[in-house]
């Protein structure tokens, strides 16, 4: 296999036998990559002493990984599963000169009523005190009173000498970078709020996320992405779609799991030996119309039954091959009866920067999938043209574009499968949007507006947003209150929906179960 590595600072190009890139580095360089790929892949981050120090899920198309010089020496980011064109990059390398200095840390007590009574009893931040809370793991959760609706959930992290700062990185709209406080002359450092009964949710901590001098909103957001790890004290996790590597902790590639009293089951995500497998084949779609090629991963189930089969087209392949076990999903529902054998297609993405392009109410991409790729589909797999028997389904973008699609093609897609739609989206509101005051005209909602005025049809609506992703401070309407809104005007339209909102954020530890649940819904017997 070869491989270009490019090494954009400098402007170079270099042919390599192996895929990988060099990066000389200083502690406490900020440094980003980027790795194009034509199918899934792994990609793997080693310290110039040569320890592995990250394993993370490289989708397909292109995608950054970014980390932290702790020492000096070339670190060496590669490729686990060789890719046939492959191409590593160096997209920025920032020195700790051109960092700005941590705001000081906020310092307050411990808030939590359990942690107080350790403290008192060893100490706060006395090895005995880390004992006793490693024992319990890690959050703290209590509940706020004897009705046990809302529980007091408190994050804790165990810093040193050289600790600034520490962050909370969680999939809630409201902050999602929250940040800690310290016990004064400790190394506890701690943060605290009220979440409801029965939430679930995946986070990361990120010690001294890098402040960078002069960068705009995003690219100062996304530099905690260079610190995150799982919980070291929480000894629940989720990787997100990497694999496992015996022997390994891979705690900066994987995240931690917080599941409150009154979760849900998840009977559908583990594989079960006596249940069948489906087939899967991985196929190349090219469009004539949108003049761009993307993978498809279609699933047939293990016992077909006669005739024509039901149809769920999903988006995001990537995701749901990986961060989502959408196979085994659909296999334990299909042997256990809850929804009939049907052919599944994922639905991949060209490039990163496409799914922006093409899935939020894009009406060359709708009339694609409608026109172009369900004929194409229909000559080699034994599937139906009914749209009764027709799921859409996607999560985020994904869950507009279901409601998109089966508003401009009902005849073609009759069951939609929204999970957390972004139905905030209109073309003045890009992704980033912040409202401005006074002087911001631009107002969201684009589809719940078309749907105001278009005639009913027969379409079945799943939709499901998170109860943790309400709007922001100075933002527009969040994902949960547009999919209330959208719920509201399509029932008042005559539409049937079918609406469950779940204790959780925009994450994919959710919408695993949430698929599950949404296909029982549309396609399941009652």
């Amino acid at each position: 296999m070869r491989a270009l590595l490019t090494t954009l600072l400098l402007a170079t190009a270099l042919p390599l036998a192996a895929q990988e890139l060099r990066v000389p580095a200083q502690a406490g360089d900020y440094i980003v990559g980027s790795v194009t790929l034509p199918d899934a892949g792994v990609l793997e981050l080693r310290s110039p002493d040569g320890r592995l120090l990250r394993r993370q899920a490289a989708p397909a198309g292109e995608s950054d990984f970014r980390f932290v010089a702790s020492q000096a020496g070339a670190y060496r980011a590669t490729l686990a599963s060789p890719q046939p064109a492959g191409r590593l990059a160096l997209v920025e390398q920032r020195p700790l000169a051109e960092q700005q200095p941590e705001v000081p840390p906020p310092e307050a007590a411990l808030p939590s009523p359990r942690l107080q009574a350790l403290a008192s009893e060893h100490g706060a931040g006395t090895p005995a005190f880390w004992a006793a809370v490693k024992a319990l793991g890690t959050p703290i959760v209590e509940p706020v009173d004897d009705s046990k609706t809302a529980y007091r959930v408190t994050f804790l992290w165990r810093g040193d000498a050289a600790t600034r700062s520490v962050r909370l990185f969680w999939p809630v709209r409201q902050g999602d970078q929250e940040r800690f406080a310290r016990v004064a002359g400790t190394d506890v450092w701690h943060y605290s709020l009220r979440l409801p009964n029965g939430t679930r949710l995946a986070y990361q901590l990120a010690p001294d996320v890098p402040q960078l001098k002069g960068a705009a909103r995003q690219p100062q957001r996304r530099a905690i992405l260079a610190r995150v790890q799982a919980d070291p004290l929480n000894p629940q996790r989720w990787s997100a779609g990497t694999p496992a590597l015996a022997g390994f902790d891979n705690r900066l590639g994987e995240h931690s799991v917080l599941a409150l009293p009154g979760a849900p089951d998840e009977p559908w995500l583990a594989e079960r030996a006596d249940v069948p497998r489906g087939t899967v084949e991985h196929v190349r779609f090219a469009s004539t119309q949108l003049g761009n090629e993307r993978r498809l991963t279609v699933y047939t189930p293990a016992h077909k039954s006669a005739g024509l089969l039901p149809l769920l087209v999903l988006f995001d392949e990537d995701a749901y091959l990986t961060r989502v076990p959408t196979l085994t999903i659909l296999d334990n529902l299909i042997a256990a009866g809850r929804i009939p054998p049907l052919v599944a297609v994922l639905v991949g993405n060209p490039t990163r920067d496409s799914r922006s392009v093409e899935l939020p109410c894009n009406p060359r991409f709708a009339d694609m999938m409608a026109t172009e790729l369900l004929p194409w589909l229909a000559k080699r797999w034994p599937v139906t043209a009914d749209p009764a028997q027709t799921v859409v389904a996607g999560s985020s973008y994904g869950g507009l574009a279901s409601a998109w699609l089966a508003l401009r093609h009902p005849q073609r897609f009759g069951r939609v499968l929204s999970l957390s739609g972004s139905f905030w989206w209109a073309p003045a509101r890009p992704p980033g949007f912040i409202a401005g005051g006074l002087d911001d005209t631009a107002e969201g909602e684009w589809l719940t507006h078309q749907f105001v005025g278009a005639p009913r049809t027969d379409t079945v609506f799943y939709l499901a947003p998170g109860l943790l992703e309400r709007s922001a401070p100075s933002d527009g309407p969040g994902i949960l209150e547009t999919n209330r809104h959208l719920r509201d005007v399509l029932r008042a339209r005559g539409h049937r929906v079918l609406y469950r909102e779940f204790a959780g954020g925009h994450d994919y530890v959710n919408w695993r179960s949430e698929l599950a649940e949404g296909l029982i819904a549309l396609m399941g017997r009652p």
